[in-house]
């Protein structure tokens, strides 16, 4: 049976008071207010607090990261396989979206505990992206063939909202399963709206303006500076002609999904160009690429 709170902390008269007679007595310091930890936003959507997952551990420091999945299967089965009780493949997650008329957000694991939901994964400089981030499961059968519903899509952006402003996550960092395990998982899929959130202030996307500007003037590059590209923007990839394949395919997933195959080809390098310029500027000028 769940229970339901909504996703803000209410005013408690007892603080109100306590408040009042000591707020005259002293000043909090510049220190103390920055340790004070962001609470909720009242934002309208009410979490149910599904069966506690046992598929989590302490977290041992900062949330960075968002990480989105699809579930690959219909609710009933998310909420048996995610509850984490299989010690051959224990897994967890911070919250369920559903796939109903009106979709539910149904929290597992608290976001003070790591949630077993990304396996061997890694973005940038962080590797096993469990204790870096929070996970949230979208019920979908396959993101590459269901789209997913505008209700399901404005739930997901209150929730990620409110999450990314009390974590202070970086647009870089709201991410696919696919991004953060290139080559071995797929997931949310080709049809997820990341252009969409993005527009909402949920993740990163390229300006239009930017990537015309670089397809306007095509330069081919070498496959190592495409690496280069694909790795000062976060990627993580394996050495090879397979590895930097499976990368691009990962990139494209997430931001040129129209087409995926791994092909370095003048759109997909436009925007690899135009999002290193437009989130890593510092870094996109000290790898001088050269055509």
């Amino acid at each position: 049976m769940f229970t339901f709170y909504r996703s803000y902390w209410g005013p408690l008269m007892i603080i109100s008071v306590l408040v009042l007679f000591t707020g005259c007595a002293s000043t909090p310091k510049d220190s103390e207010v920055s340790a004070i930890p962001q609470r909720p936003a009242y934002t309208g959507l009410r979490i149910e607090q599904g069966p506690v997952s046992v598929g989590s551990e302490p977290r041992k420091g900062k949330v960075s990261a968002l990480i989105l999945h699809y579930t690959a299967s219909p609710l009933p089965a998310a909420l048996d396989v995610l509850q984490g009780h299989k010690e051959a493949h224990r897994v967890g997650v911070h919250y369920i979206v559903t796939d109903e008329i009106r979709p539910r957000v149904i929290q597992l694991v608290p976001e003070s505990k790591s949630a077993f939901h990304a396996g061997k994964s890694g973005w940038s400089n962080l590797e096993g992206m469990n204790q870096h981030s929070i996970g949230i499961e979208i019920i979908n059968l396959d993101g590459n063939v269901h789209p997913y519903s505008a209700a399901q899509t404005e739930v997901l952006f209150t929730l990620c909202a409110d999450i990314i402003r009390r974590h202070q996550i970086n647009p870089t960092e709201v991410l696919g399963h696919s991004d953060i395990a290139v080559g071995r998982k797929v997931d949310p899929g080709i049809l997820f709206p990341w252009a969409k959130l993005a527009s909402l202030g949920v993740g990163a996307w390229p300006l239009r303006d930017e990537v015309a500007q670089y397809l306007q003037a095509p330069v081919k590059i070498k496959p190592d500076d495409v690496r280069k590209l694909l790795a000062a923007y976060g990627y993580r990839i394996e050495p090879g002609e397979a590895g930097l394949k499976s990368a691009i395919e990962a990139f494209q997933r997430h931001f040129r999904p129209t087409k995926v195959d791994g092909i370095a080809d003048h759109e997909t390098i436009a925007t690899i160009e135009a999002l290193v310029r437009r989130y890593r500027p510092q870094t996109l000028r000290a790898l001088k690429i050269k055509p």
